[in-house]
């Protein structure tokens, strides 16, 4: 069977880079480097996962174990709920080190998630995160470009090109040889790292092995479209300039402005063009709403004196002692069902800054390649800021779930009488401690994550189709001499 001359033309570029030591170190040191990183991140995976469980046990005894209470003191007594990251956390952390861990719910409040991982560790976490995804993403193209700068250009150079023209391959042949040589060895950085994550997650048994399976099968493709990229610009380059100096001077400056200058250019204009306000001035404004609206622990605020006139014309009665339920407990609902709706309106709003600053970092995906696989690894991996916004609403509804459970308990077994001196105190029995569930995070699905963030998704399409093009214009205009 003949080889055609663009199988030549990938057969001799592989065997190229495979000769040299150099490049075989190089490789080997990077997949070491990959290994221990998901090692280190696997142990901090697992002793963060065994310490979570440890303190939710603990949280949940000290809970049902409290004695027979006022169910409003149970409700001020407060419950700690956990976030324990999604296992490919191991591969690609994401914002999982910058975004708190644990939310303190109580009644008629709606607090933040605190104890993230960067408030704990100084301030080398804002360098970056050791991490596989980080090496495949920012240190693999440094590598690409230093191994193929001269593959074209020091063929012009030694006036190689023109024999391989001579022995009928054509310049698109010779372009398109070039680059698919090089991605099938930039792959041998990629292929052998998803094993060994696959294994990692999986040994950690906190999802199902489908939900993994599925989020690898995204990655993989994600990233080898990420190395097609990276090869056709060092190619391209390499075809274009005289010398050597020149493409990889070219090349340097094209990882510089993708991996440092653009991220950090962009994430400081969303800063600035879409400000968030601080946390103070967040719960400060959040407070003063809800106190304009009506305050549940006044019995003069006029919103609820209202409520209380129309509870006694309705029952027909004098006092709230009449009334044939709690009418405390009849407050308290009241006023966390208004407080609540305040506090998720004042989130959306806040959380409306945030998307926009999203939007800004993902449309930025459009004119910077590894802003669009940061996005979409992350993503995939569970580590976004989407899927942590899941996990503060899955807990405000927790929250809001367990206040008004303990409302109708209020209402439903506390007197409106006051209890003498003496007399037996206005408690329920504490077995309604544990008839309340546990809380329980769920993962967001990355099918939906996906869905809700498609700009990531569609910037790696749009810059594969840019390369299929600009690698037949350069193959076309290819310069033998």
């Amino acid at each position: 069977m003949a080889i055609s001359n663009l199988q030549l033309v990938v057969r001799k570029t592989w065997q190229d880079l495979f000769k040299g030591k150099q490049s075989l170190l190089t490789m080997i040191t990077v997949l070491l480097f990959c290994l221990l990183s998901i090692s280190i991140g696997y142990a901090k995976y697992t002793d963060s996962f065994s310490k979570i469980k440890e303190y939710r046990k603990e949280v949940r005894e000290s809970w049902e174990h409290r004695p027979d209470k006022h169910p409003h003191r149970m409700a001020h007594y407060g419950y700690l709920v956990f976030r324990i990251g999604h296992p490919l956390n191991i591969f690609d952390n994401g914002l999982d080190d910058y975004l708190g861990n644990v939310i303190f719910l109580e009644a008629h409040k709606q607090n933040t998630a605190n104890l993230s991982e960067a408030g704990s560790s100084g301030t080398l976490v804002r360098f970056g995160a050791f991490s596989s995804a980080f090496i495949l993403q920012s240190i693999v193209p440094l590598i690409i470009l230093f191994l193929g700068f001269g593959l074209i250009v020091q063929e012009r150079e030694n006036a190689t090109l023109k024999i391989i023209s001579v022995q009928g391959a054509s310049g698109r042949d010779i372009v398109w040889g070039k680059v698919i040589g090089l991605w099938l060895f930039s792959l041998c950085f990629l292929i052998p790292v998803i094993p060994v994550v696959l294994a990692a997650t999986l040994l950690s048994e906190t999802t199902d092995s489908a939900d993994i399976l599925i989020r690898l099968a995204l990655i993989l493709p994600a990233y080898m479209i990420y190395y097609f990229f990276i090869s056709a610009l060092t190619i391209i380059v390499s075809a274009n300039h005289k010398s050597t100096s020149s493409a990889l001077i070219s090349l340097i400056g094209f990882w510089l402005l993708f991996i440092i200058v653009l991220p950090k250019g962009i994430q400081f204009a969303a800063q600035n063009l879409y400000p968030a306000p601080s946390r103070i001035a967040f719960e400060t404004t959040l407070e003063k709403d809800i106190l304009k609206s009506g305050d549940s622990h006044n019995p003069d605020d006029p919103h609820f004196k209202k409520i209380k006139d129309s509870l006694l014309e309705k029952y027909k009665v004098k006092t709230t002692n009449e009334l044939p339920f709690n009418y405390g407990g009849f407050v308290m609902k009241e006023g966390e069902k208004i407080s609540s709706q305040i506090y998720i309106r004042h989130q959306k709003e806040l959380q409306t800054i945030y998307n926009k600053q999203q939007n800004l970092t993902d449309i930025s995906g459009l004119i910077n390649p590894a802003i669009a696989i940061k996005n979409f690894s992350m993503i995939a991996t569970g580590t976004d800021f989407f899927s942590y916004t899941q996990f503060q609403k899955q807990a405000e509804e927790y929250r809001y779930q367990m206040a008004q459970h303990l409302n109708d308990l209020q209402i439903e077994h506390i007197s409106n009488v006051k209890p003498e001196n003496g007399g037996p105190p206005a408690v329920i029995d504490k077995d309604n401690w544990e008839k309340f569930p546990d809380f329980e995070y769920q993962y967001t699905p990355v099918l939906y994550s996906l869905k809700e963030q498609p700009i990531p998704v569609a910037a790696l399409v749009l810059w594969l189709a840019v390369c299929v093009i600009a690698i037949e214009i350069s193959g076309r205009k290819l310069k033998l001499i």
